[in-house]
């Protein structure tokens, strides 16, 4: 694929490579994924784009901006955090939702960090929700519930610690699926919402098939970074559990965070 043909739908198959799982984990499907390193530079651009669009309709932004008048309002209005562990933590979920949109066909309605009561704190609630909203009479719908967590070093405790929130209570919570399908309407989306709200409709003849996901985002690259979940003794089903390594962690995404997005109009 050309440079030129590299956007934000697809930089995802470019940047990072699926790797062989570890035969070691045998109780739950491992994804493990590389990042090539040459692609860096090609995907920046889109990435940062839709780092900033996960956080900003891009028009309303672009119309606040021209009622200000003065450019140097874009840094109030930008709903980007500044908070280093904010955007660590916001730049998973974008990840995971991208890899899950661009490589394995789900549906994600929503940009969930755009409705953050506090953009400098982490979002309650679960950190990503997939869809796969399937046929008209219900089969093969799927939704996929996805713990993110993104740490400098990896440390064992981060990923018990996903896998207990995963486990902790109903998943996905109701709320988080009724504030989806509310957003959606507010957005003129009430067929979507409908198909959303299909999902807690525990009398269907059709109950779709439920997956689970952690996916650890580190600057070095642990051997083993599952070891925890394959001793345990019962595993949440259909677990999938995700490691990328990304290098200069804590500067690429501060960069991609402080990029200035061009946004048509402005």
């Amino acid at each position: 694929m050309s440079e030129e043909q590299v956007d934000q739908d697809n930089f995802i198959q470019v940047w990072l490579v699926r790797e062989d799982p570890s035969p070691v984990y045998t109780t739950f499907q491992h994804v493990p994924l590389a990042e090539n390193e040459d692609a860096r530079r090609i995907v920046f651009v889109p990435l940062a784009r839709t780092v900033f669009i996960y956080h900003n309709d891009p028009e309303e932004y672009r119309r606040n901006l021209e009622t200000l008048g003065y450019s140097e309002a874009a840094e109030e209005i930008d709903q980007r955090p500044s908070d280093p562990n904010t955007r660590k933590g916001n730049f998973g979920e974008i990840l995971a939702s991208e890899y899950l949109r661009q490589c394995q066909g789900y549906t994600i309605p929503i940009y969930r960090l755009r409705y953050s009561s506090n953009p400098e704190s982490s979002m309650k609630g679960d950190d990503v929700l997939a869809f796969k909203f399937g046929e008209p009479d219900g089969q093969s719908r799927e939704i996929l519930v996805v713990e993110a967590k993104v740490r400098a070093r990896f440390a064992s405790r981060i990923v018990q610690e996903a896998y207990n929130q995963l486990g902790n209570g109903p998943r996905p919570q109701p709320t988080s699926l009724v504030f989806v399908a509310n957003t959606l309407r507010r957005e003129g989306r009430s067929d979507e919402a409908g198909l959303v709200l299909e999902f807690l409709n525990r009398f269907s003849l059709q109950q779709p098939t439920q997956r689970h996901m952690i996916f650890i985002v580190t600057g070095n690259k642990p051997r083993t970074p599952f070891r925890c979940i394959q001793e345990r003794e019962t595993i949440i089903d259909n677990l999938i559990a995700c490691d990328v390594c990304i290098s200069d962690l804590d500067n690429f995404v501060n960069t991609l965070f402080d990029y200035e997005v061009e946004v048509n109009g402005t």
